[in-house]
């Protein structure tokens, strides 16, 4: 019996209202043709989603715009008739185009009349410009009263969207937004007329939503027979208002000074005196300005260590010829490079010891970092005075010392000093200045490419009056290019109105290859033509990097 219902069961599985497990038989049916409620829903929800990626990928494809590039001039002139202009450029992003523009100052000119007397200014009054980086198109202009002494753009704190910039002009300080030109605030700086750049940046002291600033106020040219003390006042970067009291220092002698963050990241103050360099934590500074703690700041114990307990001092570098110091990013902790009158030197800050020194001369310009090895450590390019208007221009390493790369050049009273852009591959490629073969008509600016040390490439320009010179990336990670400001200087003309114009020249650094020559870092080796073929070929190749240690 049981056999046989079985095979009957078999034979005939739709038979009966029921199957096996209670299961009618319409719903055993319906669940094989795929007819259920919850598949439908499943089938909905897919078409659904399908429709909605369409829409998606329709939206970006055809209704979003896709976004522009800007275009850019690789070379254009930004030209002010009869002016005179001062040693100051500076790159800002006011457009917000993503391409860095340049602010200059520049004073005279009958063009600039309207622009004075728009703010009540008698002309010749200074403006301070911003040009458009992409085609040297100005993109506004801010009169302000004469005398000028100096002005920093970068400043925290002070602008509507990001930094904006600080005049020291006439008696006022002057801050202005670099989106729009438009004076954020003014104040009377007859407190401190001998104010000194670089300004000292400081998180919020007052509580009022913005970063703050502070001025050290000395005489670089004061003697001991009239010493001038070296105060420091604290600003509001919202309001420019004081904040607290004026700090003497309590040191004579200061003729420079910087802001320095050793590895800990706590601010300290670096003063540069007669008798060597010393530093103070800006903690002990802000403290004695506020009558107490309202802003706790780091402080470095290792440094605090060698600090004077009455002064709060700290000795690091003792020297009676000190003339510059410069922070070295980089490596495992910044480092100071030391430039006495015989020597340079650099002063790990970690351990306050020095690594090497190397002897020199008297260097005639600002030394300049750059990678030239492969040691991934800041190398350091140098001008060195050979005299009879001769020098010599070296590359040091950043590791010990010594010299990597050296060449003889002419030189003159104005030589800008020498430039370097990182590029990609993890070194450098150098930009420096030099008279050509005695010509006094030309100047001639070199091209240094690390992996062709034995040349250079050489490009002949018209002599002229430089006032100022830098390289940068005008966009992120592309677009290599160096201005040259030029003109009469405002520093050293009273009444700068005259004939000659003040001119603004940017240039991309690969157009400058095709109209250079190689030129032989050792006299009188030749050069053929496929060496210089494949130096001008490794320019061309080379893609850029803003990725600064």
């Amino acid at each position: 019996m049981t056999d046989a219902s079985g095979r009957s069961f078999e034979a005939e599985p739709l038979k009966g209202g029921e199957i096996d497990g209670g299961v009618p038989k319409e719903e055993s049916c319906a669940g094989k043709l795929g007819l259920s409620p919850l598949m439908g829903w499943r089938t909905a929800a897919f078409l659904f989603s399908l429709f909605l990626c369409l829409a998606v990928v329709f939206a970006f494809s055809f209704i979003l715009p896709c976004p522009v590039r800007p275009q850019y001039l690789s070379t254009w002139n930004s030209t002010i008739p009869a002016a005179a202009t001062y040693d100051f450029l500076a790159f800002e992003d006011a457009n917000e185009d993503k391409v860095l523009d340049v602010f200059f100052v520049y004073r005279g000119s009958e063009p600039s009349r309207n622009t004075c007397m728009s703010a009540d200014l008698s002309p010749p009054c200074l403006i301070l410009t911003a040009v458009d980086g992409t085609k040297g198109q100005t993109q506004w202009e801010l009169p302000l009263a004469p005398e000028f002494d100096w002005v920093e753009c970068g400043v925290k704190g002070i602008g509507q969207k990001g930094p904006g910039c600080l005049v020291a002009h006439s008696d006022n300080f002057t801050a202005v937004d670099k989106k729009n030109g438009l004076i954020m605030w003014q104040q009377p700086r007859a407190s401190v007329m001998n104010a000194n750049l670089p300004l000292i940046s400081l998180p919020d002291l007052n509580a009022d939503g913005a970063e703050d600033f502070a001025v050290l106020s000395y005489d670089p040219e004061t003697t001991l027979l009239t010493p001038v003390p070296t105060e420091l006042v604290f600003f509001s970067g919202k309001s420019g208002d004081p904040i607290g009291s004026r700090v003497d220092v309590g040191v004579n002698g200061v003729f420079a000074h910087l802001q320095f963050h050793p590895t800990t990241g706590a601010p300290y103050l670096l003063l540069l005196t007669d008798s060597g360099l010393y530093a103070v934590s800006m903690q002990r500074l802000v403290v004695r300005a506020t009558n107490g703690p309202k802003l706790v700041l780091k402080k470095d114990d290792s440094w605090e260590k060698k600090a004077d307990r009455n002064t709060g001092f700290i000795p690091l570098y003792h020297s009676d010829s000190l003339k510059r110091v410069l922070v070295v990013r980089g490596g495992s902790a910044p480092s100071l490079l030391i430039q006495t009158g015989s020597s340079v030197s650099l002063l790990h800050t970690d351990k306050l010891e020095i690594a090497w020194t190397t002897n020199t001369s008297n260097l005639l310009s600002v030394p300049t970092f750059g990678h030239f090895n492969k040691d991934t450590i800041l190398d350091i390019m140098v001008e060195d005075d050979l005299g009879n208007e001769t020098k010599r221009v070296m590359v040091l390493d950043g590791k010990t010392g010594e010299v990597l790369w050296q060449i003889g050049l002419l030189s003159w009273a104005q030589s800008p000093r020498p430039a370097s852009v990182l590029t990609l591959n993890g070194f450098s490629v150098f930009m420096l200045w030099g008279q050509s073969d005695n010509n006094q008509t030309m100047y001639s600016s070199f091209l240094l490419h690390p992996h062709y040390p034995q040349l250079l490439l050489e490009r002949n320009n018209p002599v002229q009056n430089i006032i100022s010179f830098k390289a940068t990336l005008l966009e992120r990670g592309r677009h290599a290019s160096y201005f040259i400001l030029t003109g009469p200087d405002g520093q050293q003309h009273t009444d700068p109105i005259g004939t000659e114009p003040v001119i603004l020249t940017k240039r991309k650094f690969k157009d400058d290859v095709s109209e250079s020559e190689a030129l032989s870092v050792t006299a009188n080796e030749p050069i053929s033509k496929d060496n210089e073929d494949s130096l001008k070929e490794a320019f061309y190749r080379l893609r850029f990097s803003d990725n600064l240690d």
